[in-house]
């Protein structure tokens, strides 16, 4: 396809570009281009936000000939792993960032670059055993050319869950123990998905056209018992999705590239909560019952226009739209003595317009400059429960200066400031009987919003060696977090400032002369952060966010044995999340597991895996309050989650 390389080509050319053949993944034995993306040195793979409406905000870091996949349902990852291994030609890596293109802003990106005109079968499948548990996945893809078009098929089915057992322990204000039951934790989540995807020329430019469809049920249950009582909270949820999508793309003039997207996705969630109680689990009476329905739609249409190749100046600019749409219904019941029915109902529409420009400015061979800026103005109605309509504008610019000292490092400093998004189920009714809470809807919410600012480093040595190095600094507004509602009850409300800052380490280091074919890989991030309580009035973290990581991974390839092994660590961390009457600290065991690899049977890769070698465990230490948390303690609850060792076989192929 002559205008498709041209078209790649334009996006691609610039001075700070790696490339990496398929020969170079040989030693991995890679059945997709997901397991490529994963051993480039010094890359960390962004998939994006997939719950993000829009499409400018949903993209993550890597392109596939050029451009983001059209779709959005399933993410990133998804999208590259549906790519066989044997269908990619190359991979390009751009370091430093750019204002402009398909993966604007992104500070590293990767290109997949395809063979065109290829055809094949690729299988892949997992059964994994879990205690009791039986889980497992498996995926056909199928590829061929029909009428000048690339065609590719995709079937997935996936049964994932979990079984873990624990305790629940109670305790008064003064830490005597009241009560302890025993704790078990069942989950199961089969997802039926088909995708088809064709790429081809038309009308003298490039078309990229996906659909998808999937259906899903979720069943999970907590159960709790006791000495004379027992407790039991399923909870039972069915999903469909579907999405169709089209991306054209064409070059006009000698180096400027034109593109159109459409999308639009539908899901629909039905939910049921129940609440039961009895002297034994046999003796279990429903007590409440919570029943949802939400229906969300979206529409996208999106144009840009942009220059590329090897100009010292590169504008851009282009508009996008979105409409989105939120349907919920709720009822709540109770079975009590008193029985009682409460309905909710929200409707909210959302119409989101966003004009961008952007420039990247080369004045010298090491130096690039790269700025933009966008206007987003956005109008929300919600009826229901509490009617607003509102309109929001914000201006999002950014600006970063890129350095290269020598032709295997990088020094990027940048700024931006970015916008949140409301998530529309946040103006619905929602309940979580397990925890014996209830939220409202909150119409009176605005976007939070951030202005960032951050440096960032990375050095490539040897052929597989890597070191990336990250400070940032936050300064975010409107934040959303727990309170009390103007009109009663709980749910989420805007606090004016917060702060966040950290920063993080990555180190890819070849050990070949210890371990020939080794690979060790360390990981440390660290995070904190300051923001007002809206309960309290007192200055704490925000809710949810991790203040450290450590991760360490060593992988050893034996290419002539057709055989790896390998071992993956993660240490222990804890992080706080702030409810009204509840402050609750989550504490996670450090993890450890081991894998083997080989390729010496028919081509096929089988990977034996064991995951959970060091005891997988989750704390939860809730601290509950009479009414809110500015008020006195009224007891303590500890869960002690414990799930087994997980063993898992795959086989993957590509015909």
């Amino acid at each position: 396809m002559p205008f498709v390389a041209l078209l790649v080509a334009a996006q691609t050319s610039t001075v700070a570009t790696e490339t990496y053949p398929a020969a170079f993944f040989a030693d991995y034995v890679p059945q997709t281009a997901l397991d490529m993306i994963e051993r480039l040195p010094g890359f960390r793979l962004d998939i994006g936000a997939e719950g993000m409406r829009g499409f400018a905000e949903a993209g993550g870091n890597v392109l596939v000939d050029g451009a983001r996949p059209a779709s959005k349902s399933g993410g990133l990852a998804a999208a590259i792993a549906a790519i066989p291994a044997g269908q990619v030609s190359r991979i390009d890596v751009v370091r430093g960032g750019g204002a402009t293109g398909e993966a604007s802003g992104q500070a590293v990106v990767a290109n997949i670059i395809r063979i065109a005109r290829q055809e094949g079968l690729a299988v892949d499948a997992k059964l994994a055993l879990e205690g009791e548990g039986l889980f497992g996945n498996a995926s056909v893809t199928a590829t061929r050319s029909v009428g000048g078009f690339d065609l590719a098929a995709r079937t997935t089915f996936d049964r994932s869950g979990q079984r873990s057992f624990g305790t629940r322990s109670q305790f008064d204000p003064v830490g005597r123990q009241t009560g302890q039951q025993a704790l078990t934790f069942d989950t199961s989540y089969p997802e039926l998905a088909q995708r088809l995807t064709v790429d081809g020329v038309l009308a003298g430019g490039r078309l990229q056209a996906a659909a998808m469809l999937a259906h899903a049920r979720l069943a999970e249950a907590f159960t709790f018992v006791g000495k004379n009582n027992a407790a039991r909270f399923p909870k039972r949820t069915g999903r469909w999705r579907g999405e169709l999508s089209a991306d054209w793309a064409r070059v006009v003039g000698e180096d400027y590239a034109l593109k159109f997207l459409a999308l639009t996705s539908v899901t629909d969630v039905d939910a049921k909560s129940f609440s039961q109680a009895g002297a034994t689990v046999a003796a279990l009476t429903t007590t409440d019952l919570f029943e949802s329905r939400a229906v969300s739609r979206e529409t996208i249409v999106r144009a840009t226009l942009g220059r590329n190749g090897i100009s010292a100046w590169r504008p851009e600019a282009g508009a996008e739209i979105a409409w989105n749409s939120l349907d919920n219904r709720a009822i709540a019941s109770s079975y009590v003595a008193a029985p009682s029915q409460l309905k909710s109902e929200a409707r909210v529409s959302e119409t989101r317009a966003d004009v961008f420009i952007a420039l990247e400015w080369r004045p010298a061979q090491r130096w690039a400059v790269t700025a933009g800026a966008a206007y987003e103005l956005s109008s929300l109605r919600a009826r229901g429960d509490a009617d607003r309509e509102g309109r929001f504008g914000f201006l999002k610019p950014r600006l970063a200066l890129v350095y290269r000292p020598d032709e295997r490092s990088n020094l990027r400093l940048s700024v931006r400031r970015s916008v949140g998004q409301l998530s529309l189920s946040d103006f619905a009714a929602s309940a979580n009987l397990v925890e014996g809470k209830a939220y409202g809807g909150n119409a009176d919410l605005v976007p939070d919003h951030r202005v960032s600012v951050a440096l960032d480093y990375d050095r490539r040595f040897g052929r597989r060696g890597a070191l990336n190095l990250n400070l940032f600094h936050d300064w975010r507004g409107d934040v959303l977090e727990a309170a009390v509602l103007p009109q009663g009850g709980f749910g989420a409300v805007n606090v004016p400032h917060a702060r966040v800052w950290g920063g993080a380490a990555n180190l890819e280091l070849p050990v070949d002369r210890l371990a020939p074919g080794g690979l060790l890989k360390l990981g440390y991030a660290y995070q904190s952060s300051r923001i007002v309580d809206p309960v309290t009035g007192q200055r704490r973290g925000i809710t949810g966010q991790r203040p450290q990581t450590l991760t360490v991974a060593f992988r050893q390839d034996l290419s002539a044995a057709r055989f790896s092994w390998g071992l993956d660590y993660t240490r222990g961390f804890g992080d706080w999340s702030w409810y009204v009457d509840e402050a609750r600290r989550h504490r996670r065991a450090g993890e450890l597991g081991a894998y083997v690899e080989t390729t010496s049977f028919k081509a096929a890769k089988i990977r034996l895996q064991v995951d959970g070698l060091l005891g997988t465990r989750n704390t939860y230490d809730r601290a509950q309050y009479a009414t809110t948390r500015a008020s006195a303690a009224s007891g303590r609850e500890i869960w002690d989650i414990r799930t087994p060792v997980m063993a898992s076989v795959s086989l993957s192929r590509y015909f």
